[in-house]
């Protein structure tokens, strides 16, 4: 339980009022749940003393005594419980958003090799999962077992103060209830461990026939898909099988070692006070009674200090996505406000995984206004290279510049303002055309977005959408085709109207003149402007200003589209294919 409080201590620190709030209402409920069963063995002891007298309990005793003390303390438990209640739940509340918010805000601020080693749907399972876990210990267990705590010692304080040797002989076999979570801790939590691995593959499996589900359907692979999908759901099964039985074990021994205790106390209590150690009938109630109070906690202490070993499995997750560092450090925080020059220096790279190097030697200078075009056959090392002016992966120092100096010494957020980095895959969310372009720019007016429409010629497409602007693209823009998914990407780009546009080779699904459409309002319309195409199409990068061809990761051929044709290399040759013979798959 202590290494689950260290690990939540951030939280513990920034709320530390409202758990002390929490903790003043539960002291006064420790001391108030006593009166109950003090009212009550007066009332008992009240009885005797009428019963030994022969005189009938007097309405004034009866009203004045017993019922007024007993409605008002019922009251006030009722009117701190609920105090307690709402603060903990205030409180509660906040530890989900704190948890949720730091845990995006790490996600965000990754880089690359992060979402290697994670998967989506772990990610999801603990954003889900996990979180859950350690903000229902943190915010209720945290204190319960506390406030708890309290009501043990306070009720057996009042349990010495009848008979000593009674509550202790009671007291021992509930002892037994924190021995045996000692003894299985280790077990709990190593399954516990299982419990979450599990999860976190099922739900990735699952994240991802979800979103995979028309290429499964178009292979007619949906029987397959769902036997694997039923495999990993049975894992899970079993380890959460596993776990509900040690803790109906837990549960079973526990009501095991209370029951035991209450024999031991009505057995020796009757015993106690046959041989006059215990004189009142009306001290026997109330010890009664106490123990009652007394147990009910003990046992959920007990079953608290289960569940901190399974929240502390899941603070572990949760911290170790906190804990994750960027691989990408800016060695200073310069910033800039135009980007004029990006120059590669014997550049060369591998992915954290790799042996060998995606690129090598890689000598390039690209000067403000100029479209460069980079062409290459498949896995070349093109998406590699343009990926490394916004920084996503870790790189050699030293070897990338921006205006003359270390792409390092700048903070990396603000280098990405000036460069509208287009990729391959077609980022869209299930939102409205508009406000998929929208997010280029968010304060962009509408002769913006209409220009940035127009420039990407997705304008042509606006009147078959039923809606227009505000049609619904569904879920990774399911509704539109994959040209129409990299139009919209490339208005975004568009508005935004960044430095430096890099368009990765993000006009393979449009046809022939879509393209030319899209180059012709490229050189228009941002003149003057540095533009990146990676491509296979080479008519999208004849008009370029330098052209360089990429064959394992080095530069094989560099210069303008006249002077390629003239070394009649792979450019030359691929370039001829294309236009002659009509394009073929490079």
């Amino acid at each position: 339980m202590f290494k689950f409080i260290k690990s939540v201590w951030w939280i513990v620190k920034k709320n530390w009022y409202k758990y002390l709030l929490v903790l003043f209402f539960g002291i006064i409920l420790a001391v108030l749940n006593l009166f109950p069963a003090r009212i009550v063995g007066n009332l008992t002891e009240g009885i005797e003393n009428a019963s030994n007298t022969g005189q009938a309990l007097t309405k004034e005793y009866l009203i004045n005594d017993i019922f007024i003390p007993f409605v008002t303390v019922m009251v006030l438990i009722y009117g701190i419980s609920f105090l307690k209640r709402n603060s903990q739940n205030i409180l509660t509340t906040t530890i989900y958003y704190e948890l949720h918010n730091k845990y995006m805000k790490s996600i965000l601020a990754q880089d690359g090799a992060f979402f290697e080693k994670f998967q989506s749907g772990d990610l999801l399972t603990r954003a889900l999962g996990d979180i859950n876990t350690v903000k229902f210990s943190a915010g209720n267990r945290l204190l319960n077992i506390f406030n708890e705590s309290l009501t043990v010692v306070v009720t057996f304080v009042a349990m010495i103060l009848i008979n000593p040797i009674l509550a202790i002989c009671c007291f021992l076999p509930l002892s037994l209830i924190l021995v045996s979570n000692i003894i299985l801790r280790g077990k709990v939590k190593n399954n516990w461990k299982k419990v979450r691995e599990k999860h976190s593959i099922m739900n990735n499996v699952v994240l991802e026939s979800i979103t995979n589900v028309r290429t499964i359907r178009a292979y007619s692979k949906e029987e397959e898909n769902y036997q694997k999908n039923l495999k990993y759901s049975n894992d899970a099964y079993k380890v959460e099988l596993s776990n509900l039985k040690i803790n109906v074990v837990f549960e079973a021994l526990f009501k095991f070692i209370v029951a035991i205790s209450t024999l031991i106390c009505f057995s020796l209590g009757a015993y106690f006070y046959y041989k006059g150690y215990i004189t009142k009938v009306s001290d026997l109630v109330k010890f009664v009674m106490y123990l009652g109070l007394f147990q009910s906690p003990l046992t959920a202490i007990g079953n608290m200090i289960n569940n901190f070993y399974q929240s502390l499995i899941s603070a572990d997750r949760l911290n170790e996505i906190y804990d994750s560092k960027n691989s990408v450090v800016d060695l200073d925080n310069l910033e800039i406000n135009s980007i004029d020059k990006i120059e590669f220096k014997n550049f060369k790279f591998h992915y954290p995984n790799d042996e060998f190097n995606s690129l090598n030697n890689i000598n390039l200078v690209i000067n403000k206004g100029e479209t460069i075009g980079i062409v290459g056959k498949t896995a070349s090392g093109k998406t590699s290279l343009v990926r490394q002016l916004v920084r996503q992966l870790p790189t050699d120092s030293n070897s990338i510049f921006i205006n003359d100096k270390p792409i390092e010494l700048y903070n990396k957020e603000n280098i990405r303002k000036f460069i509208s980095y287009v990729p391959q895959e077609h980022v869209l969310f299930s939102r409205s055309v508009i406000d998929n372009v929208r997010l280029g720019k968010d304060n962009a007016t509408q002769e913006e977005i209409d220009l940035a429409v127009k420039m990407a010629d997705f304008n042509k497409d606006l009147a078959d959408l039923t809606d227009g602007y505000d049609t619904i693209v569904g879920e990774y823009g399911v509704t539109l085709s994959g040209g129409q998914k990299q139009r919209l990407g490339i208005a975004r780009a568009f508005l935004r109207n960044s430095d430096v546009l890099v368009l990765d080779d993000s006009l393979s699904a449009v046809d022939g003149t879509t393209e030319a459409n899209i180059i012709k309002n490229l050189k228009e319309y941002r003149n003057g402007k540095t533009n990146i195409i990676v491509c296979h199409r080479l008519s999208a990068v004849a008009h370029a200003d330098k052209i360089i061809v990429l064959d394992e990761g080095q530069i094989v051929e560099s210069g303008r589209h006249d002077d390629l044709m003239k070394e009649q290399g792979w450019y030359y040759e691929q370039y001829t294919a294309q236009h002659f013979k009509g394009e073929v798959e490079l």
